[in-house]
């Protein structure tokens, strides 16, 4: 018995996407037809009625196979006592006329069935700070140890069979930690040991404050996060997504030592449904940011979402004006897009990674021009630009540094690509002589940005893998044997224009399937460190989320552990901004997986804090694009050790989850800062700044040679 394929749209639905719906109309046609993937029961009911038949048959083959489909479909919507009830009489069966194989592969379901109950039970139902968070510590522990007792005895059976399975030792390792009953499992060999987990390097550990600020009460699908500044008051927002089509985007007020206000409604945010990722920017130069919502990622055929692009309006609200833009002509499903002046003509340009269609089907890359009137014209086709692949992350940066914008493309399942920009709107792909175009054997490439990680003035490129088979290559690779999981990959710039692969000098030649992920500089140290949203559809694919410690600008170090950011569920927007003011960068992620029931809070990990010293800078473009976007700094700084340079690129960040504009830029030992030299994207060229102050926050607007200081009172929130 086979799972049945996924069908492609009757004629009347062909013809209802062709005509680009609007987004609410696309949720009302969703979700009143039950057989379409990850929406409706049609697949449930099918599976049913199969597996009935099969028991009336007496045909143990059958049941086995029906048994293991129906109990994920009830996973999928929720159904666990039903899951549980399908796999236990299937395993009676099996286990009395079946095959050896059946039945421990029934087992194993049963075992994450159970799993999965308790972690209803504890990690969502009673959610609170410490919920699946991993190594998973004594108040993280379930109070109910029903679940983790029925799941240990499924895994162990397993293990009795088949002793050196990766994954099933891991899976059974996460239920004896929730059981607390880790320590005597260690001694049997059937969990992996915890010193896989350990941070080489000590930090002090963030706490999840959403719970505590009422950012936890709703609960979404993997989805976007932005952490910004939209109503420019001075503190950082929080504005999140989910895949759902029919679910509304949700805006977190930031109120200060108030916590956070729900502004959805007031701001019409809520208008807006659906959306796998978020992009910010003032793409109009008016001194309020906009807001870009991408849909229809990994539903192929189902996923000719249209994106919509949402102007901020002078009273906060947000309008839908992507039609007026000239950007809602076609709909392709779409996971990238990211903004930048790629002709520095002072506005922000906008180019779409989409995704494919089909396995055979890709849909096309778009570059569109900003005229500047509000409008957008597509130069893709003049600007050389073609892929024809299955386009996932977008990033600019101006890698060869030669003034203008490049832009890298990630592919997943085919060779990534590195458009050089070569001035008047001509690109040229690069990738493969710069040794960039393929990360993998597989080149499930994924998440991917530019930063400085050596502070030496030239952008280098991160590329995450996201290949991974099951949880036994992730939960291999932390015990130090490589299977077929997808290696994250760091290609160092040359400073000759070309990139160097220094994954394993670094420490990151690791599987460990990063879908969300971001970058910041949490210790203040004055290098850039990165946090991934790890996890896959399967509700077994539980593996950490995980923080690296940039160390000296020389190697990375998991720092996970001691940090107590290791979350379990599924994360994808992940976000960075210093939301209490306090001078270091908070975590937010949000979280949440692919399936009808995998839905989670999100977490907001307040950061706590180092001795160094930081300074925020907000820059105002003039004759650059208001958002600053792309505007590159060099600063250097002074301290008990001498002079050092920091360098920075004004954006986002990565390519799931968009972080604040403004740079928080920490500082290490530093006592003073010589100078800050600035470079404005087709604007002033080498404005120079001294005499800044350390620990607070500056505005610095193009052509003016004066900063204004804007320090906020640090928040304190509640314990």
């Amino acid at each position: 018995m086979a799972r049945r394929k996924e069908s492609a749209p009757g004629p009347e639905m062909q013809e209802f996407l062709a005509r680009v719906p609007e987004p609410e109309e696309l949720c009302e046609v969703l979700s009143a037809e039950p057989e379409l993937p990850n929406f409706g029961r049609g697949e449930l009911i099918r599976l049913e009625a199969e597996l009935k038949k099969a028991i009336a048959e007496s045909s143990p083959k059958s049941v086995a196979d029906v048994a293991y489909f129906l109990a994920n479909e009830l996973l999928i919507q929720g159904d666990i006592d039903r899951c549980v009830e399908v796999l236990e009489t299937a395993l009676e069966i099996a286990s009395k006329s079946g095959t050896p194989n059946q039945v421990k592969r029934l087992t194993r379901s049963l075992g994450i069935a159970l799993m999965r109950g308790g972690e209803t039970q504890h990690c969502i139902q009673e959610h609170h700070s410490d919920s699946c968070l991993f190594p998973i510590n004594e108040k993280g522990r379930w109070p109910d140890k029903s679940f983790a007792l029925a799941a240990i005895e499924q895994f162990e059976a397993v293990l009795a069979l088949t002793p050196k399975d990766a994954g099933v030792r891991w899976l059974n390792g996460i239920v004896h930690m929730t059981a607390g009953l880790y320590d005597e499992a260690a001694t049997t060999n059937s969990v992996i040991p915890l010193r896989a987990f350990e941070s080489e390097v000590t930090v002090p550990a963030f706490r999840d404050v959403a719970p505590i600020l009422g950012l936890a009460e709703s609960r979404d699908l993997a989805g976007g996060a932005i952490v910004d500044d939209f109503d420019g008051d001075g503190r950082l927002d929080i504005i999140v997504s989910s895949l759902r089509m029919c679910t509304p985007i949700e805006y977190y007020h930031n109120d200060g030592a108030a916590g956070f206000s729900d502004w959805s409604d007031v701001s019409k945010l809520s208008d807006e449904v659906g959306g796998m990722n978020l992009v910010q920017a003032d793409y109009n130069n008016d001194g309020r940011l906009d807001l870009l919502i991408l849909r229809g990622a990994w539903q192929r055929k189902w996923g000719q979402q249209r994106n919509s692009l949402l102007r901020q309006n002078e009273d906060g609200t947000f309008t839908d004006v992507t039609k007026d833009a000239g950007l809602a002509k076609v709909a392709y499903p779409t996971l990238g897009a990211s903004w930048s002046d790629f002709d520095l003509d002072g506005d922000l340009d906008l180019f779409f990674a989409n995704e494919r269609l089909s396995q055979t089907t890709f849909s096309p890359v778009e570059l569109f021009r900003n005229n500047g009137d509000g409008t957008f014209t597509d130069i893709t086709k003049d600007a050389g630009i073609e892929n024809n692949r299955n386009g996932k992350a977008t990033a600019w940066g101006d890698y060869d540094n030669d003034g203008d914008p490049d832009l890298f493309l990630s592919n997943c399942g085919q060779p990534n690509r590195l458009y050089r920009n070569d001035g008047n709107g001509k690109f040229t792909d690069v990738a493969p002589e710069l040794g960039v175009a393929q990360a993998e054997p597989n080149n499930s490439s994924f998440a991917s940005w530019f930063w400085d990680v050596n502070n030496d003035g030239w952008l280098d490129l991160y590329v995450g893998g996201y290949g991974a088979k099951s949880i036994k290559d992730i939960a291999a690779d932390y015990i130090g044997v490589h299977l077929q999981g997808e290696r994250m990959k760091l290609f160092i710039n040359d400073g000759k224009g070309g990139f160097v692969d220094r994954t394993k000098a670094w420490g990151l030649d690791h599987a460990r399937v990063p879908m969300g992920a971001n970058f910041a500089d949490f210790d203040n140290d004055g290098f850039l460190d990165f946090y991934l949203g790890t996890g896959g559809p399967y509700f077994e694919m539980l593996v950490p989320n995980v923080l690296y410690k940039n160390v000296n600008g020389e190697r990375f170090v998991d720092v996970t552990a001691s940090a107590r950011v290791g979350h379990l569920q599924k994360g994808h927007g992940i976000a960075f901004g210093d939301l209490d003011s306090d001078g270091d960068q908070d975590l937010f992620a949000q979280m949440g997986g692919w399936y009808t029931s995998d839905t989670f809070p999100n977490a907001l990990f307040e950061n706590p804090g180092s001795d160094h010293a930081w300074i925020h800078i907000r820059f105002v473009g003039v004759n650059a694009n208001r958002s600053a976007i792309g505007t590159r700094l060099t600063m250097t700084i002074e301290g008990p050790d001498g002079e050092r340079q920091l360098h920075r690129q004004v954006s986002t960040g990565g390519s799931f989850g968009g972080s604040s504009l403004q740079q928080e830029i920490g500082l290490g030992t530093a006592d003073r800062i010589v100078k800050l030299h600035v470079d404005w994207p087709g604007g002033l060229q080498g404005q120079e700044f001294s005499d800044l102050p350390l620990r607070t926050r500056v505005t610095i607007t193009e052509g003016q040679d004066d900063f204004v200081v804007e320090a906020l009172a640090p928040i304190q929130w509640p314990e």
